[in-house]
């Protein structure tokens, strides 16, 4: 027996998660029906502000309530080296490892795509803009050592072709196939500490 159309509409709408499987979207699903109104009406609230109330920082592509965000506007930072990562969360456990004083430049998880780019595509534009117009000497790659984050710096050595800068990536002390959001501030502060130039 099917499940009520409302229902089912729910399930697919959960589903279209990252990392939601039929099984898990049909969980919270029926976790939905036996909550409260109120909850149900604050889940609702929370969904809408979390995307009608956010933007994309003008600098560093990052998730912010206001742009420039916090990190890009503080005079302390050190503007000439920018780490480049692949989504929000990666700013986040960098900056609670205490491992990066520089700025930052968000590739992937962003926003819907302006019109004819795709989000990685506009990143990128944007990582060549703010290196050719700005005073910045080095780029930190801090993609993830699997397939995809090596696709990405790739992508960024590619775009950087004939810029001034020098181009380091994150130490390989990293372990293999590991995702920066999941890692211990340590092991992220001594790949961080340990980062060489490409092509050394």
């Amino acid at each position: 027996m099917a499940f009520p159309e409302p229902l089912e509409r729910l399930i697919n709408a959960l589903e279209n998660f990252p990392g939601v499987g039929a099984r898990s979207a049909e969980r919270m699903a029926l976790h939905v029906l036996r909550s409260t109104p109120d909850e149900v009406a604050s889940l609702a609230m929370a969904l809408r502000d979390a995307r009608m109330e956010t933007q994309r920082c003008e600098m560093c592509l990052n998730i912010t309530l206001r742009s420039p965000c916090s990190i890009c506007s503080d005079q302390d930072r050190d503007s000439s080296v920018v780490c480049v990562v692949e989504g929000p969360r990666e700013v986040e456990k960098l900056e609670s490892s205490g491992a990066h004083s520089g700025l930052y430049h968000v590739l992937l998880e962003g926003f819907a795509p302006r019109e004819g780019a795709t989000p990685d595509d506009f990143a990128l534009r944007e990582l060549r803009r703010r290196v050719d117009g700005a005073e910045v000497i080095e780029i930190i790659l801090a993609t993830a050592p699997d397939r995809e984050g090596e696709g990405a710096a790739l992508k960024v050595i590619e775009i950087l072709e004939g810029a001034s800068v020098t181009i380091t990536r994150l130490a390989r002390g990293l372990p293999v196939g590991a995702r920066l959001e999941y890692l211990h501030g340590d092991i992220l502060v001594d790949a961080y500490s340990g980062r060489r130039k490409l092509g050394d």
